[in-house]
């Protein structure tokens, strides 16, 4: 975005050392405005293992093709499956995208091996959230309608459950829950081949803002996090599933969206609560 851009230049050279590379958390405007984060060291590994092929259904890779012809697609952003033609992801995975450029893979594992079971469509339109924020990440949320519809029919595409309408908005703090990903392995590094996951604890509220320096977390947001860091989302996972549950049964309950940096104990993954937006999600979907 615009903003990191602009604040890693100013201050790239204040905290960077001639032996450590640092690099921008991915962090609302007004946080950075603050001057309460901390730039990060990208050697931090996140903690995480390979699903089984194929057991996480709902995921999906949203990949974006180069601008010069013939150019490769690679992965950008997670996302989870609703229908045969609707993706579940975040409003800053799309904001600004052009749709010619976008596909969204499902069944799919390994991104550089193929095995067969891979759906792909190109996408044919998006709605935002109305009243997103890139400021605050407020409203980080997004539907993607699919130019040809997935058969989900077979066992390696299935939709992911949405939270009943009486569920309580955030699950409790300390309920563990999983989030999964081909986003990088550590702070500024490469996304992984394979699709990983994690199981890190439901942070509450009123801590999450704390960290954060108070008043970023807003009543559309929950937070989870490892309370000694080094299990997290990072880069690339974005847009992706926080969920409960396995396979089909799964229920999906927070989208990956901001946070400093990656599995840092001070400050947990930030992720658009689902429950708060079901009204949202049922009103937009075609």
């Amino acid at each position: 975005m615009k903003f990191v851009i602009l604040a890693a230049t100013i201050l790239a050279c204040a905290f960077a050392t001639a032996s450590t590379k640092y690099v921008m958390p991915r962090l609302p405007l007004k946080v950075l405005l603050s001057g309460k984060f901390q730039m990060i060291p990208d050697d931090k590994i996140v903690g995480g293992v390979e699903v089984a092929p194929n057991s996480l259904p709902f995921q999906v890779s949203m990949q974006r093709r180069g601008i010069l012809p013939n150019s490769a697609y690679s992965h950008m952003c997670g996302g989870s499956i609703l229908d045969a033609t609707t993706i579940l992801d975040a409003a800053h995975c799309v904001d600004g995208q052009n749709v010619a450029r976008l596909r969204i893979v499902v069944g799919e594992h390994s991104i550089k091996e193929a095995s067969g079971l891979e759906q792909i469509s190109a996408v044919s339109s998006f709605t935002m959230h109305e009243n997103y924020s890139s400021t605050t990440y407020e409203n980080d949320i997004s539907l993607i309608f699919v130019a040809t519809p997935f058969d989900l029919s077979v066992d390696s595409a299935k939709p992911v459950n949405l939270p009943p309408p009486t569920s309580d908005f955030d699950p409790s703090a300390g309920t563990i829950i999983t989030v999964s990903g081909w986003g990088t392995t550590s702070e500024g590094g490469t996304v992984s081949d394979t699709l990983l996951s994690v199981d890190i604890p439901v942070i509450s509220d009123a801590d999450c803002n704390t960290a954060y320096g108070g008043n970023a977390i807003t009543p559309s947001m929950m937070c989870a996090g490892g309370p000694n860091g080094g299990i997290d989302s990072c880069q690339g996972d974005s847009g992706g599933p926080l969920f409960t549950g396995t396979g089909a049964d799964a229920v999906q309950h927070g989208i990956v969206s901001w946070g400093q940096g990656c599995a840092q104990a001070a400050y947990p993954g930030v992720y658009t609560q689902v429950s708060y937006f079901l009204d949202w999600i049922a009103a937009n979907r075609i």
